[in-house]
């Protein structure tokens, strides 16, 4: 080869050299015309590649290494970027720029991560999708009997000390969410529903903040203005179903509710926004509220992508905060084996964060998966679902003037709705976080247990199957770690019979791929693409809950001083709290109250195009010789110029009558039913319901959408019983209502003789029982290298007397053996004799 040859092919060389050095040369005008793709999420680079036109432009959310400086803003500014808003919690915000400038930006040293602002998928079903809402048995059907809630409110609370816990009021104490708060992030929640008792910015007793995102988070009471989707969500979270005197009530009933709406054609940025409210409101010794959950409903399919910002700051609520952050797992069906693990993943992106907690949808009656429902890829456990709870029909509250509301009219109820989704089935879980977070606050990230994941091999497939993200530090990095609520819902969802149990309609999964012996995850329990761990269990995650809470606060005082127990030591124990108990009480009465909002649209199965069920069901035990009720109607409203009047129905053993006609009588403002009780009403349901009728003249003013009459009341009926012989109380639940009775304060006949006639057969959760079991942890030093010299202090500290008498012991023979050593060398002198040494000097 010639001379020239060779000098042209070494400057074809250089010339290529250039041209890639070209490319990663950052922020040189036209000379990277693909840009840094690290730096940019899948989506980005997918719009990027479809741009058509330089006339095109992208909103780009973009996060930096440090945080952003007016510097930052002119800089983006001055390449030809729009600077739309701020998201200080990632060093980040929101621009807008045309694909020359993203790809310019991408190379920027400053620039860490740059995603597409998409559009976000709520994820509720339209009525084509299946399903029959209107079939009065499976609207009836009550979906907080299906995970437990229920069993969870009627269990009576035993102490520590062995003392039952009752009320100020004698009813006994029952753990429902309530000082706890849970962040509804959705389409917003129109609080002027009854349910929602929203008064004014933190003084309402259900709904306590409401408010809207359009650049700034704006107070209002109807944050849900077009969708609706949010204020369904909310009401099955924590709606304390007073416009259906409390028949719909949501799992967290007694618990406080955050609305915040993120606006119409809501965004990532937005959703985000919503997050970084959370966790600033959240911050441990600046959280008044108790803010320890915070539930959504929405997201995008896709793996999990460690460097978004919903995902950043997902970790951050909870690694810093201790707040459990719940994500719907999907609608995209799919059955876990097919496109799913080659580049379609069905799973939301942001329920994929294992520090998320990610929800299945599970038919009605929680027995099985959804035909809509997401399943994850079956050789990457990352993608399934953690848990699972109903999603089909769910009846909670409706808004009005909404895309939801229209459609659901014919469903004949203006107060609630049935729809279905994993949107429905992740509140369910929202509200058992914030029940659990409020007995057992020391609940937060568990720094001892990990996300499942398939590096390489897949639990499913086996070597080298496994797909996706692929993490070679996943078992010691932060960021796979899961908040101790996700591992106590795992241990004790309900699996069982679920395997391969699928509802008709998905002809994707063939639903037979799961063996007898099912797959374990890293909790030791049965885990699917499908279902997660199973059905979640309110009862039992409580019992685990508040076991481990015992252990971290033995003092009771509300500081952990035993930081060393998890959630491993307390599930050794913690069924023994779980047990039934009789309970002896010195009265002959015994309670029960609620409370409702009466409106012309529950006044009665009438026939009317629209009714609202607000029947009210009490149980009659052996024994009652006299029931007393006191109904306290607000039937007088000078704010909106309403007036009314109400009467209390009663049918006792439920044969149709009104067996209160004749026997109330009006004093001051309430009215006093007294009936005489028979035999044959023992051990049966007395029915009450509330007619009436009113009218209002400035509704509309003060409300567009709930603007009817509505007149608030409370209730209360006392039974008084017959103890000449002893009377027994055990109460089995309706399937379509929950009611209790507690003790109440003895009549003015009650005499002394009688006391422990009375008695509860109930279960109840005895702390007692297990704090006896509760034994002393020992953990290694911090410091290791202290633990020598440690331990001896401690030994002086505490046993002086003994310990200086043993040094010095210890001391005297030292002294002694050694005059022996030295006398021995003198008597018997060693001979020093020299020797040659081979050396070399090594010089520098």
């Amino acid at each position: 080869m010639g001379k020239l040859e060779r000098k042209k092919i070494q400057l074809v060389f250089f010339l290529q050299l250039m041209f890639l050095l070209s490319l990663t040369t950052p922020m040189v005008q036209g000379t990277n015309p693909y840009g840094n793709l690290d730096k940019m999420d899948e989506a980005l680079e997918t719009a990027l590649q479809t741009a058509d036109g330089v006339e095109s432009s992208f909103e780009v959310i973009f996060q930096l290494n440090t945080p952003v400086t007016n510097e930052d803003i002119n800089f983006m500014k001055n390449v030809g970027a729009t600077y739309l808003d701020g998201a200080k919690l990632i060093h980040g915000g929101l621009i807008d720029a045309s694909p020359d400038v993203i790809r310019k930006l991408s190379t920027w040293d400053r620039v860490e991560y740059l995603e597409l602002n998409r559009e976000l998928d709520f994820f509720y079903l339209p009525a084509e999708w299946g399903g029959d809402p209107t079939d009065p048995s499976t609207m009836m059907h009550e979906t907080t009997h299906v995970v437990r809630a229920t069993d969870a409110w009627h269990r009576a609370i035993i102490d520590v000390n062995g003392n039952v816990q009752f009320d100020i009021d004698n009813a006994f104490t029952e753990w429902d969410g309530d000082g706890t708060a849970i962040v509804d992030l959705d389409t917003g929640v129109d609080a002027g529903h009854p349910d929602f008792d929203y008064l004014e910015p933190w003084t309402g007793e259900k709904v306590i903040y409401s408010a809207k995102w359009n650049g700034v988070w704006t107070e209002t009471r109807n944050s849900d203005t077009s969708s609706g989707h949010g204020t369904h969500v909310g009401g099955t979270i924590a709606g304390n179903g007073d416009a259906s005197s409390g028949r719909r009530a949501g799992v967290a009933k007694g618990g406080q509710l955050v609305a915040l709406g993120t606006g119409d054609g809501a965004s990532i940025f937005a959703a985000e926004q919503g997050l970084e409210w959370t966790y600033e409101h959240s911050i441990p010794s600046q959280n008044p509220y108790h803010i320890r959950v915070v539930s959504n409903s929405w997201g995008t399919d896709g793996d999990y992508d460690p460097n978004g910002a919903i995902a950043t700051i997902t970790d951050m609520l909870t690694f810093d905060n201790g707040v459990a952050v719940i994500f719907a797992a999907s609608n995209s069906g799919g059955s876990g084996g097919g496109g799913e693990c080659s580049g379609d993943l069905r799973t939301n992106v942001y329920a994929n964060t294992p520090s998320a907690i990610s929800v299945a949808a599970l038919t009605h009656d929680g027995t099985q998966v959804t035909s809509f429902s997401s399943r994850g890829c079956m050789t990457q456990q990352h993608t399934w679902p953690d848990v699972g709870a109903p999603g089909r029909d769910i009846w909670a509250t409706a808004p009005r003037g909404t895309a939801i509301d229209a459609s659901t009219r014919t469903q004949g109820d203006l107060y609630y709705m049935a729809i279905s989704g994993t949107s429905m089935a992740t509140p369910h879980v929202g509200g058992m976080a914030g029940v659990l977070l409020d007995i057992a606050p020391s609940l937060g990230v568990a720094d001892y247990h990990r996300e499942d994941h398939d590096e390489g091999d897949s639990l499913v497939g086996g070597d080298g199957t496994a797909s996706y993200g692929q993490f070679d530090d996943w078992d010691t990095a932060n960021y796979s770690r899961v908040h101790e609520l996700e591992l106590i819902l795992e241990l004790t969802a309900r699996y069982e019979g679920m395997e391969n149990s699928c509802e008709d309609g998905n002809d994707e999964d063939s639903c037979n791929d799961i063996p007898a012996e099912c797959y374990r995850s890293a909790t030791g329990e049965c885990h699917d693409w499908r279902v997660g761990h199973g059905l979640t269990d309110v009862d039992a995650a409580m019992a685990l809950a508040r076991t481990l809470q015992l252990m971290r606060d033995q003092d009771g005082d509300g500081f952990v001083d035993h930081p060393e127990y998890t959630v491993w030591d307390a599930w050794a124990i913690y069924e023994s709290m779980m047990v039934e108990s009789s309970i002896p009480v010195n009265t002959d009465r015994v309670s029960h109250s609620w409370k409702g909002d009466w409106n012309h649209f529950n006044n009665g199965a009438s026939g009317a195009v629209y009714y609202t069920e607000d029947s009210h069901y009490v149980w009659i035990p052996n024994g009652t010789t006299q029931l007393e009720a006191r109904f306290v109607p607000t039937e007088f409203d000078l704010d909106t110029a309403q007036g009314g009047a109400l009467q209390l129905e009663i049918d006792l053993g439920e044969d149709g009558s009104n067996d209160a006609q004749g026997s109330c009588s009006r004093v001051s403002d309430a009215w006093i039913c007294d009936l005489d009780v028979e035999s044959s009403h023992w051990n049966s349901w007395a029915h009450f319901d509330v007619t009436g009728q009113a009218f209002t003249f400035l509704g509309i003013l003060n409300d567009p959408e709930f603007f009817e009459s509505r007149i608030p009341y409370t209730v209360d009926v006392t039974l008084t019983l017959d103890l000449s012989q002893p009377v027994d109380i055990s109460i089995e639940q309706r399937p379509d209502f929950y009611s209790d009775l507690d003790p109440a304060a003895p009549s003015d006949a009650y005499d002394s003789d009688y006391d422990g006639m009375l008695t509860f057969t109930r279960p109840v959760y005895d702390q007692q029982a297990v704090f006896a079991l509760i034994m002393p942890k020992e953990t290694m030093s911090e410091d290791s290298d202290d633990g020598f010299f440690s331990a001896f202090g401690n030994l002086f500290s505490n046993y002086f007397g003994t310990a200086s008498f043993f040094f010095l012991f210890v001391l005297l023979s030292a002294l002694g053996i050694g005059y022996m050593v030295r006398s021995s060398r003198i008597e018997q002198p060693k001979m020093l004799i020299p020797s040659s040494v081979d050396a070399e000097l090594l010089e520098d």
